[in-house]
């Protein structure tokens, strides 16, 4: 089988055209092209020497930072296996990934030494911490002592190269398994979508342990050879500074953070000169919000669909020519898509049904989960779960979701996650959490629940507490609403529609 190196060699064309350029600003350090792929090759040697090899697991727990920037590529340059961990989550989430993954090495920041303590004590794995405070395992600067990694491992288009976990609808995350060639088409298809130039300064405010931050914005950015800007969610007031002081050219937000980045430019005078692109995704933009965006900066902000199993916008609208407010724009390029009934035929035109696609930057399956991957794959076709339709001139509506995910920020929140822990408190009887519409989050989890006797007293602070210990913060029901009982369908199914409307009435 021929040898695939594109994902590799990457940054290969910006090293040759400009390898002291601007590549990387994290923090207070800045890394041209050449010193990053010299920390690439020097991170790749080290984890060699730890015994990481191709196929192992190496399981990060960082916010952006050069390190995660370096850990990940060195994976990709010796056939290892990247797995980004969220940074919300807690001991117990953190553990399930690295014993579903079975991974060899954690790499943490220090100053979440006190949250992985109880899983370095319970599994058995290798710790490099990033820091000044050393916690549990090695120091990082040990990962640049065993010198530079010579040939890259030769590797397989197929071969996995990045786990992302996601929330399923069934409440246990899913491990989305992305392939050498999915990877790299992800971020190839990026580039072309946002048409990054080596002349652009792109702002990355999203977190690079998801899809939307890895693979449609930083990578895509350092692939065209542009500068890159890494923060952790900035602050508006932050990214209006960046902005201005590096001439920031590009930045990609969820509608949510969009929101507030508007809110804040209205409520001063802001001149942002060199920004010529802004994106909002992972919910809808509303109509609104794009008037307000255009009557600010005189031009409208993309708008664009994707999810974490295929590793990047299936549907955006596009950078140059008309864009449609309130769509998902047109199919990315690359991809194939058709809007399906419930038999699996072509819907007409203005007909509502399931997003369904073909790219090559979807996912292999989710791992070790041949059950699931069946049923995301059906006819070679990959079912989103999405639901919209297509106008006739081939632009893509949203009109909901086939599951029943929670989006808050842009986060995927799965209700049967936190029912489960809701459930396992000694007060609760039986427990249903929905989704209601939220000007800032785009909607927040609402916990409907019956007490063991009906009782409420001092039960709801005990329960958010109790909650807490359990789920990433995100998570967290927002509001309880207290029930003598959970109404139930027909069937004898607890009523979610009903309990919906309930909490939308009383939290809209």
């Amino acid at each position: 089988m021929a040898n695939y190196r594109a994902l590799q060699q990457m940054l290969h064309a910006a090293l040759e055209g400009a390898s002291g350029k601007t590549a990387l600003r994290g923090g207070d350090r800045t890394l041209s092209y050449g010193e990053l792929d010299q920390g690439i090759q020097m991170v790749a040697a080290g984890l060699c020497q730890l015994g990481i090899g191709k196929g192992d697991r190496v399981a990060w727990y960082l916010p952006n930072c050069l390190e995660a920037v370096f850990v990940t590529l060195a994976c990709y340059r010796i056939g290892a296996i990247a797995v980004p961990l969220n940074y919300r989550y807690v001991p117990q989430e953190i553990e399930d990934v690295i014993a579903r993954t079975q991974a060899s090495l954690l790499v943490y920041a220090a100053d979440k030494a006190e949250v992985v303590a109880s899983v370095l004590e319970v599994r058995e794995i290798s710790s490099i911490v990033v820091g000044n405070e050393i916690g549990k395992g090695r120091a990082f600067s040990s990962l640049l002592q065993a010198g530079s990694f010579g040939e890259a491992t030769p590797v397989a288009a197929g071969d996995p190269a990045l786990i992302l976990f996601t929330s399923g609808s069934t409440g246990h995350p899913k491990g989305v398994v992305h392939s050498h060639e999915g990877v790299f088409s992800a971020i190839d298809q990026s580039r072309k979508l946002f048409d990054f130039q080596a002349t652009d300064v792109v702002l990355v405010g999203k977190s690079i342990s998801h899809a939307g931050g890895l693979q449609t914005q930083m990578l895509p950015a350092l692939m065209a050879g542009s500068e890159v800007i890494l923060e952790t969610k900035p602050t508006p007031a932050r990214a209006v500074e960046l902005i201005a002081k590096y001439g920031v050219t590009e930045y990609g937000m969820l509608a949510s953070d969009l929101l507030d980045f508007i809110e804040y430019l209205e409520q001063g005078q802001h001149s942002l000169p060199t920004l010529a692109n802004a994106i909002g995704s992972g919910d809808s933009v509303p109509a609104d919000l794009h008037h307000r965006f255009r009557d600010l900066l005189g031009w409208e902000v993309m708008e664009g669909a994707g999810m974490t199993e295929v590793g990047c916008y299936y549907s955006a609208n596009p950078r140059y020519g008309t864009r449609k407010w309130g769509s998902l724009g047109v199919p990315t390029p690359g991809t194939e898509l058709r809007v399906v009934c419930e038999d699996g035929s072509d819907c007409e035109v203005g007909q509502h049904g399931e997003i369904v696609l073909k790219m090559k930057s979807a996912t292999m399956g989710y791992w070790n989960d041949p059950g699931a991957t069946g049923e995301l794959f059906r006819d070679g076709w990959l079912h989103t779960g999405d639901l919209g339709y297509e106008d006739a001139d081939g632009y893509v509506w949203f009109v909901g979701r086939k599951k029943l995910m929670i989006i808050r920020r842009g986060s995927n929140i799965a209700p049967a996650e936190v029912e489960n822990v809701l459930d396992e408190h000694p007060a609760v009887h039986a427990s249903i959490v929905v989704g209601v519409t939220d000007v800032h989050d785009g909607q927040i989890p609402v916990a409907c629940v019956a007490l063991i006797g009906g009782a409420e007293g001092d039960s709801e602070q005990a329960i958010r507490d109790f909650v807490q210990q359990h789920l990433a913060a995100y998570k967290n029901p927002v509001h309880y609403l207290f029930l003598p009982e959970l109404p139930r369908t027909g069937t004898g199914k607890f009523d979610r529609h009903t309990l919906q409307k309930m909490a939308e009435r009383q939290f809209t």
